[in-house]
């Protein structure tokens, strides 16, 4: 359980209400105002007409005495003042209700205008927030849970926030207009025993409705949770829709959905069951109600009119109740969507911004400095041992293990994407702990393995190495990278659209494309991490001269499981088990290091086997 679960209803709600709706005070101003006038118009209005004014359009009661002035005065013919008498008191309720239909209307246009402004912030600010979490946050939640906390938790929110806003003001007031109206007939017609009795009866919806509203929680949290694996199951299959139809996975995945989907709808069919029972049970007690109303209202001798007066003003409370169960109900619910976002917005920072960057000497050299550096995820076993290793300014460095040696974990700590267990790590002398984000992310470029491009053009997605470089600068990027080998043969050029993941491209495209995003970012730390992995040997040799062209005055950590990738490289770390067991020249470490010897001596029988095959190919 989260600790914003154990707060009170009005701990949950409070900083939401100060950071989200009090910008929207006057709308929400607005709002109340013109659900005052509704509830009014509602509560008091009607029953007030039904016992005062219809006796008087009916020839029961004579009109007050100002009124009768006034007709006599215009209106000598008694016949003529008897319609126009008629015509007024008729004009009096849809007057009434226009008055109510209008207020009512501005009462919902207004706070749901200020509610979906508010919810609109907060969308963007947890979508923020999760960008900013550290990589350690994100590799505790699954890509499932982050949907849902940005769409499904937000969407609670907007839904609930807009229901509650619209019933919580115009549904009390009209209560309390009712129980006004009632509590004059009250001391008017000694009718105290009626309203007291009532008002005992009306008390029974409310532990209804708490036990309810208790249960819906719990059905909901189990429905998030639902969702979070459903999304995760798509996501899964989506992402891997190449290894899903290669391995005929398509009806084991439906499967899986399936079964998943069916238990997600149950526990829905549970959740509105228990909202759909507040609405019979509070009109089960209405009707115990009226019942009892009926009974004194026979006993005491009460008029038609007196009676259908307080019968409709018993109406006006009881709907006003029914809705206020449902909202009580959704407040719960809403507190399920408001304790998942503010776990995120109040989650620790693992990689926090420093409280006083330090400052970097501008232009930034790029010496790189490990000093006594271990590293784990978790709790769990040491990814790197005591790490020491100095890198100087403009120094290619590749970096050679078994899969799992600590490499990638290495140029993480660079690029501080996680924070060192201890020791510590330094860009020309500076903890990265005490650079700001905004500095170190300026000061090193990345080249991965799978190109991340987005559903934008080429020139954009270029442009993300630079968000404020030029179209120009941007094309002499593209060049150096040779991006304007395929770019310039499309009919829109560098505006070329690209699909979700740079669909529309081919593998060696898509990687030109990053690589001139490192050109155009010509950070003086450099990192290429299996920037070519990805690709056959043909597409792999037309790109290395690229990536050697991009480290010509870069501190550039290449990682590689081909040997020919690294030829580059000035100097060479070999990674086992966590820890560099040796650091030289290719030269050297063939003579000295087993380890590197075996590797080299496997990827050039490999890369023989390749040559061959692509031989017979052709």
């Amino acid at each position: 359980m989260s600790e914003s679960d154990n707060k009170s209803l009005w701990g949950v709600y409070r900083p939401f209400l100060k950071r989200y709706m009090a910008p929207q005070w006057c709308l929400i101003t607005g709002g109340i105002l013109s659900g005052v006038v509704a509830a009014a118009a509602a509560g008091f209005g009607l029953p007030f007409m039904i016992q005062y004014v219809f006796p008087i359009v009916f020839g029961e009661e004579v009109p007050p005495a100002v009124v009768q002035q006034w007709l006599n005065l215009h209106y000598p013919d008694k016949s003529m003042a008897n319609q126009v008498l008629l015509w007024g008191a008729a004009g009096l309720i849809p007057l009434a209700m226009t008055i109510r239909g209008l207020a009512t209307y501005a009462n919902t246009y207004l706070l749901t205008k200020a509610g979906m402004q508010a919810l609109s912030d907060l969308r963007v600010d947890v979508f923020t927030r999760l960008q900013w979490l550290s990589f350690s946050y994100h590799d505790r939640r699954s890509r499932g849970d982050l949907m849902t906390a940005v769409i499904q938790y937000t969407q609670m929110v907007q839904q609930g926030i807009v229901t509650i806003m619209n019933d919580l003001v115009i549904q009390p007031l009209t209560l309390l207009a009712a129980i006004g109206y009632l509590v004059f007939a009250a001391c008017t017609q000694h009718e105290s025993a009626m309203l007291l009795g009532n008002l005992i009866i009306s008390s029974a919806c409310i532990p209804v409705v708490r036990w309810v509203g208790k249960s819906m929680v719990k059905q909901m949290r189990k429905a998030l949770a639902g969702m979070n694996i459903i999304t995760t199951v798509v996501e899964e299959t989506f992402s891997a829709q190449r290894e899903v139809r290669a391995f005929n996975l398509e009806s084991w995945r439906e499967g899986m959905l399936r079964t998943h989907i069916r238990s997600f709808n149950k526990l829905l069919i549970a959740m509105n069951a228990w909202r759909q029972s507040v609405t019979p049970a509070v009109e089960i007690v209405t009707t115990f109600a009226l019942a009892y109303s009926l009974y004194r209202g026979c006993s005491d001798g009460l008029s038609l009119e007196q009676f259908t007066a307080i019968a409709t003003a018993f109406y006006f409370c009881y709907d006003p109740i029914k809705r206020l169960g449902m909202v009580a109900n959704q407040c719960q619910i809403l507190v399920v969507g408001i304790n998942g976002i503010n776990d995120i917005i109040e989650a620790e920072d693992e990689t926090p911004e420093p409280a006083e960057p330090a400052s970097l000497a501008h232009p930034v050299a790029g010496v790189v400095d490990f000093e006594n550096v271990s590293f784990a995820y978790t709790d769990a076993k040491m990814v790197l041992r005591d790490i020491s290793v100095h890198v100087p300014a403009g120094q290619v460095v590749a970096l050679v293990g078994p899969s799992g040696s600590g490499k990638t974990t290495f140029i993480n700590l660079i690029c501080r994407f996680y924070d060192v267990t201890k020791g510590c790590v330094k860009l020309d002398g500076v903890d990265v702990r005490q650079i700001s984000r905004a500095d170190r992310t300026r000061s090193i470029g990345l080249v991965s393995q799978f190109a991340a491009l987005f559903r934008d053009s080429i020139l954009e997605n270029i442009r993300v190495g630079c968000p404020a470089a030029n179209k120009a600068q941007v094309i002499t990027a593209a060049r150096q990278a040779r991006v304007d080998e395929f770019a310039e043969s499309f009919p829109e050029g560098y505006d070329r659209m690209l699909g979700e993941g740079g669909a529309g491209l081919s593998g060696g495209q898509r990687q030109r494309v990053s690589i001139a995003r490192a050109f155009l970012k010509n950070a003086p730390v450099l990192i290429l991490d299996e920037a070519t992995s990805a690709l056959d040997m043909k597409s792999e040799a037309a790109i290395q001269a690229e990536l050697e062209e991009l480290a010509k005055g870069h501190t550039t950590f290449v990682i590689a499981h081909r040997f020919s990738t690294i030829r580059m490289a000035q100097r060479i770390l070999v990674f086992e088990n966590g820890s560099i067991i040796a650091d030289g020249t290719h030269a050297s470490l063939y003579e000295e290091c087993s380890l590197y010897r075996q590797l080299y001596d496997e990827q050039v029988r490999q890369a023989e086997s390749e040559k061959e095959g692509e031989e017979v190919a052709e």
